[in-house]
């Protein structure tokens, strides 16, 4: 397998992947772990794929992504550590999430959400506020609402 390593975090809620990238330090991992026991605590299923580094493979026409073997079932909690959470060996990514300086998150945007190519695969692209995770967390809800409408509210 050929795959792209890249900083970020991916995550499985419900049946839909989620990849957060972001600079060091924007609040990946808390937005994960927030996301996670939000669809949790609603009877959704919710798992960890990748914390901080995810390998990224197009090879079959999805975007899938899977932790590298050194860090699989890893996550970072600031302030306590590297810790085990459940996670899941392989995953489709269907929206990707850019944590960006608020200032770079349109208030009314013509479009909400656009479309980047990753490894040739063509991706929803949704913009959240770094170290916001409320806000952040309502963005992805509303995306998922409206990109994938026949799917329940997981968190």
């Amino acid at each position: 397998m050929t795959a792209n390593n890249i900083h970020a975090n991916c995550l499985v809620v419900g049946t839909k992947g989620l990849l957060i990238r972001g600079k060091s330090g924007s609040g990946k991992s808390s937005l994960s772990d927030t996301i996670l026991e939000a669809a949790r605590s609603r009877g959704h299923f919710g798992a960890l794929v990748a914390d901080d580094r995810v390998l990224l493979n197009g090879e079959t026409g999805q975007l899938l992504a899977e932790p590298p073997k050194v860090l699989e079932g890893m996550m970072e909690v600031r302030g306590t550590g590297i810790v085990r959470a459940r996670f899941l060996p392989q995953a489709q990514v269907h929206l990707i999430v850019d944590l960006c300086e608020k200032v770079a998150v349109e208030r009314l945007p013509e479009e909400p959400y656009n479309k980047e190519t990753v490894l040739g695969v063509v991706c929803p692209l949704l913009r959240c506020p770094e170290d916001d995770i409320f806000s952040s967390v309502r963005l992805i809800r509303w995306a998922f609402r409206h990109l994938y409408s026949d799917s329940p509210d997981y968190f």
